[in-house]
């Protein structure tokens, strides 16, 4: 078997494993990157199909307060467009569909300062949680003893309020309420700013759209060190002692002083651990199940909705399509129409087959945005939980009872294995953002 040395070994090549490997890279260190996939990327994935339609297939936009991300792409000089915001949004609910503006739909006077309320109250909450440590807070057991559903049911006495409101924690979670504890969506909504930034386009985490994908970023930071990087090469074990660690692969063995693992805490137990992880370590990641996450695009010649005063956003209370963006460029660039399918509605949506996917799809566009929605000149979708080396999207989660027993185990170093991933992070957890902050923390740590 082929053996290989180098002073830090890097596990996984996606935007967390690349920003480890850059800030070494820029110290001059010895360092050598693995990835199971045939690809960098990780969570990330842009395809071009039809010679020239450009999707992000995995995640794909940056919000104005990620810094980190916009520092590369400054440094790479990469192309960026708006995400499109103009025009009535539409509102389908109890089978009526109506038209509103602004990012909260208009569901009656009541049930809106019903939900107005709930949002603040929310908010209110995350402001006062230290995302260093959420399990520090004085009711942080409390917290953590309830789901965010519970919380959510408390507060709310509208059922319209409440339905808008699963549906906006749908879609920031990829995941039900009911399957995460209310610290840890506290600490969640808190490391992104707040709730109204993560749902919101303009000054929100949707607002800003690659040109060539967030993948292609990744390429950019990538290349200077691409020789380092080793791809198809899946860790099956982990050995380690008091000078270092040996990392085994189908392929070859790696030895290293130092490892940096930015596999998601849900992956991890497929890796074997000689000395085995420590228990709690180990249970902090039986813990962590990744969202469910799919999105679905259909491409037409042009974004055709424009032209009948419409911005391509639907919140809608209809299975499969219950939120869409338009995700295209200019008026005269090809119409993007991105649906996604999030928490058990995924779950249940990737067990159909693909033609029935689409017609179903297609079929509530119809709905929304009248005949022209019946003809896309291409159709494709994702499904995030059928990737061997991810198993879901957007990031691990915590149900009850998770951060406050676990949580300080999140980035605790196990002798020579330091731990990354947007899941460790404590700024813009579960986003690009997140990932890079947190390959910068580990590679620091190890140097």
């Amino acid at each position: 078997m082929n053996e290989r040395q180098t002073d830090i070994l890097i596990i996984g090549a996606g935007f967390a494993g690349i920003a480890a490997a850059k800030k070494l890279h820029g110290l001059n260190r010895d360092f050598l990157v693995v990835e199971a996939r045939e690809r960098i990327g990780g969570r990330t994935l842009t395809e071009t199909f039809e010679g020239d339609i450009t999707l992000d297939l995995g995640a794909k936009w940056l919000g104005p307060t990620q810094q980190l991300v916009w520092e590369w792409v400054y440094e790479t000089n990469a192309a960026t467009y708006e995400t499109y915001n103009t025009g009535r949004n539409i509102l389908s609910y109890k089978g009526k569909t109506s038209h509103y503006t602004g990012t909260i739909p208009k569901i009656g006077i009541l049930s809106l300062l019903d939900l107005g309320n709930a949002i603040k109250q929310l908010e209110k909450l995350a402001a006062t949680i230290d995302t260093q440590q959420p399990w520090q807070h004085p009711q942080a057991e409390r917290y953590d003893e309830m789901t965010l559903r519970t919380w959510i049911r408390q507060h709310t006495h509208t059922e319209a309020a409440r339905h808008v409101m699963e549906i906006g924690i749908q879609t920031v979670f990829a995941a039900e309420s009911s399957e995460i504890s209310l610290l840890f969506a506290l600490f969640y909504l808190r490391s992104g700013d707040n709730l109204e930034t993560l749902i919101s386009i303009t000054n929100g985490a949707q607002q800003t759209i690659l040109k060539e994908g967030t993948q292609g970023l990744l390429k950019k930071v990538a290349a200077c060190f691409a020789d380092r990087i080793v791809l198809q090469s899946p860790v099956e074990k982990i050995v380690q002692d008091t000078i270092g660690v040996k990392a085994h692969t189908a392929q070859s063995i790696i030895r290293a002083q130092k490892c940096i693992l930015t596999v998601p805490p849900a992956l991890l137990e497929r890796i074997r651990f000689e000395p085995p992880l420590p228990q709690q370590k180990a249970q902090l990641c039986q813990r962590m199940p990744m969202g469910a996450a799919m999105k679905c695009f259909a491409v037409y010649n042009t974004p055709f909705w424009r032209k009948h005063g419409l911005s391509g956003q639907v919140v809608s209370d209809e299975f499969p399509v219950k939120v869409t963006f338009d995700v295209g460029h200019g008026d005269k660039d090809y119409g993007k129409m991105l649906v996604f399918v999030e928490g058990n509605d995924a779950r249940n949506f990737i067990g159909l087959p693909p033609d029935m996917r689409k017609q179903m799809v297609l079929e509530k566009l119809v709905h929304f945005f009248g005949k022209e929605a019946a003809f896309p000149i291409f159709y494709t979708d994702k499904c995030w939980t059928e990737e061997e080396w991810t198993r879901g999207c957007y990031v691990g989660l915590m149900s009850p009872n998770t951060l406050t027993h676990f949580g300080p185990h999140l980035r605790t170093p196990f002798g020579n294995i330091h731990f990354a991933g947007t899941e460790t992070a404590d700024r813009w957890n579960g986003y690009l953002d997140g990932a890079i902050q947190s390959g910068y923390r580990a590679a620091e740590e190890v140097v």
